[in-house]
């Protein structure tokens, strides 16, 4: 079948698509590319096309992929999106199919009350109830591998998602993590999340963090852009290594981004501070204006796999993750200290307050404190990290008085 590629209401390209990945064919580029996404070769956007397209999908990895999937008696996730005219809360772009007469404010998620039902189907487990609902919702193409869906409230999209394990350890380490932004940034710079509970099942929740006439972009387009390909995917990697943050700044720079040592500085120090987290490039970027087509820094958000949770249960004090064989308190805590992202001196910490932490330490320890799955030695073995980090970072502010700024 065949589609445009949308941008809001601009007209970006046209291609076909099937019902798999390979069915993808770039036809032509049209008035509207230059509000394609950032890292399109605007000259022959075929390739680029193909890998948005297939990545603008629900992942595979979800626990109840294939029961959406089987529900609505489709084959793969990319019949789903193109169903939805793959609609997101995360920018503009759209599928319109051919011969479709429908305008952005006709399908926008952003000022449309859409059918919640599928959400709700996909929280709930009732995947009956999807067949019963209107397709044209953002929750076609969200990524990542929790399960996850927006719903309204008082007339906003709001966000829940939940780990693939009931672990109420989960849970409140990113509580705790989204509580330290808190305190440390101002509301502009973070996305604020809470516990909801609906369908009898803990959520974490939270507000869409842009409006609709924006997209989120993150930092692998920019990545993508500069054309590095050496498998780097975490933001402690851009903070080793000299040469990629030199061009990654100055990219970032180029498309209006101001402050941009201050970003990285609240990147390093909210991640090391909360002990882990996912960090990777597709959780932290810009924030792109479709009628300006500058950018600026997006808020911090994404707050899991914080405070040694991994995203997974603990048992006895112990994570349980392949990947890393945690069998001891104390493997896990040189694996935080090995994930800890580079606090660079050039960078600005103008804004950091380390008063804003007093309690914090003991904080810890009242959230964590009732979980059966973390034990008391557990718990002082985050208190120490968490002191550890804080002096490490305060150093490195105090240092950066002494250093040239970058921005």
């Amino acid at each position: 079948m065949m589609y445009t590629l949308m941008n809001a209401d601009y007209e970006v390209l046209q291609f076909e698509a099937g019902r798999t990945y390979n069915d993808i064919r770039f036809i032509k580029a049209l008035e509207g590319i230059n509000a394609a996404p950032i890292y399109f070769d605007k000259r022959a956007p075929g390739a680029d096309l193909a890998n948005f397209i297939s990545t603008r999908v629900i992942s595979t990895g979800r626990n109840d992929a294939k029961d959406i999937l089987s529900a609505l008696g489709m084959e793969s996730p990319l019949e789903l999106s193109l169903r939805a005219y793959g609609l997101s809360l995360t920018d503009c772009y759209w599928y319109r199919p051919q011969g479709c007469t429908l305008k952005w404010k006709d399908v926008s998620c952003f000022g449309r009350k859409w059918d919640t039902r599928f959400g709700e189907a996909i929280l709930s487990k009732d995947y009956d109830l999807l067949k019963k609902a209107d397709p044209l919702t953002p929750d076609c193409t969200l990524g990542g591998i929790t399960t996850k869906a927006w719903l309204h409230q008082n007339g906003t999209p709001v966000m829940l998602k939940a780990e693939n394990c009931e672990d109420a350890f989960i849970t409140r380490a990113e509580l705790l993590s989204a509580q330290l932004a808190k305190r440390l940034l101002d509301e502009k710079d973070r996305v604020d999340y809470r516990q909801e509970q609906f369908a009898g099942r803990r959520f974490i929740a939270c507000d869409c963090m842009i409006s609709d006439n924006e997209e989120f972009v993150p930092a692998q387009q920019l990545i993508s852009l500069l054309g590095w390909k050496n498998g780097y995917d975490t933001f402690k990697q851009i903070s080793k290594d000299n040469e990629l943050l030199k061009e990654f700044t100055n990219k970032a720079v180029s498309l209006g981004v101001s402050g941009t040592a201050a970003y990285f500085a609240k990147i390093a120090i909210v991640f090391n501070l909360s002990l882990g987290g996912d960090s990777h490039f597709m959780n932290f970027g810009f924030i792109r204006d479709l009628d300006t087509l500058k950018l600026r820094t997006a808020p911090l958000f994404d707050r899991g796999r914080s405070f040694g949770s991994f995203g997974e249960p603990i048992e006895n004090g112990c994570i349980s993750v392949k990947k890393y064989a945690l069998t001891t308190p104390k493997t896990l805590f040189l694996i935080m200290l090995l994930f800890s992202t580079i606090c660079r001196p050039e960078w600005d910490y103008s804004w950091f307050e380390p008063k804003r932490l007093e309690g914090f330490t003991q904080e810890i320890a009242d959230t964590l404190s009732g979980c059966e799955e973390a034990t008391d030695e557990f718990i002082k073995l985050l208190q120490q990290a968490f002191e550890y980090q804080l002096d490490y970072v305060c150093k490195a502010a105090e240092k950066s008085r002494c250093v040239p700024r970058t921005d």
